[in-house]
C-alpha cells in the first residue's frame, strides 16, 4: 500500500525563488531518510505558482518512521529557523494520501484532476479507473489517490503523467477529447463531481 505525502508552498510576493530553494533543500533531507521525493511547480490552474513536495512511502509505518527522522534532523530544524526569520511561503501540510490505482512514473509533467466522491460511491469510482486507463495513450502514466489525512476527506485525485507539456497537449487532443475517454467521463459523473484540474511540472 503506497502512501503519498504532500507539502504545499504558496510563495509570498517576491519570494518564489527562495521558496523553491527551500523546497529543494527539504526534499534532499527527506530523500536522505529514505523518502522517494520530487518537487513540482504548478503552472496551470487556480494554484499556478505554488510549489509542491510529493513523497512516497511503502506504507504508513515506514512513512511515520521517516517523518519522525525528518522532523528531528538538525538540517530540518535549521531550515525551520530560517523560515521563521525570513518567511518565503505559506506552508500547508503535510497531507497524506493512499494510492488506490496505478503507480507514479518519472515523467516530469502531471495533469491532476480532483473529484468530489462521497464514500458510498468511492468503490464504484475506483472500479472505473481501468476504463480510464484503457482510454488514454499507453505512454501516459496514471495513478489515483484518496486522502487519509487531509482537509477534505471525500475526494479522489487522478494524476496523468507526460514527458512534456507539448506531449500533454498532444495527448489531450488525441485521447482526452476522444469519444472513448469522454464516455468514461460521462459515466464517472454519476459517482462524483469534477472539482478542479491543474498541471504540475517537476523542477
Amino acid at each position: 500500500m503506497t502512501i503519498v505525502s504532500r507539502r504545499i508552498l504558496v510563495p509570498l510576493l517576491g519570494k518564489s525563488e527562495l521558496a523553491l530553494e527551500r523546497a529543494k533543500s527539504m526534499a534532499e533531507i527527506m530523500a536522505s531518510h529514505g523518502a522517494l521525493v520530487r518537487v513540482f511547480r504548478s503552472v496551470m490552474g487556480k494554484d499556478a505558482g505554488n510549489i509542491e513536495i510529493l513523497a512516497r512511502f511503502p506504507n504508513f509505518t515506514e512513512g511515520s518512521k521517516v517523518n519522525v527522522a525528518i522532523a528531528t534532523d538538525p538540517k530540518t530544524q535549521k531550515l525551520w529557523q530560517e523560515r521563521e526569520k525570513n518567511p518565503a511561503a505559506e506552508v500547508q501540510g503535510p497531507y497524506v494520501y493512499r494510492m488506490v490505482f496505478g503507480e507514479a512514473t518519472p515523467q516530469p509533467v502531471i495533469m491532476r484532476r480532483l473529484y468530489q466522491v462521497e464514500r458510498g460511491h468511492l468503490k464504484d469510482a475506483i472500479a472505473m479507473l481501468p476504463e480510464a486507463r484503457a482510454a488514454i495513450h499507453k505512454d501516459t502514466g496514471m495513478l489515483a489517490v484518496i486522502p487519509s489525512i487531509a482537509p477534505n476527506m471525500n475526494e479522489l485525485s487522478i494524476a496523468y503523467y507526460s514527458d512534456s507539456l507539448e506531449q500533454m497537449g498532444q495527448y489531450l487532443d488525441e485521447y482526452g477529447m476522444s469519444e472513448k475517454f469522454q464516455a468514461v467521463v460521462t459515466k464517472a459523473s454519476q459517482y462524483g463531481k469534477l472539482l478542479s484540474c491543474d498541471v504540475l511540472v517537476a523542477v
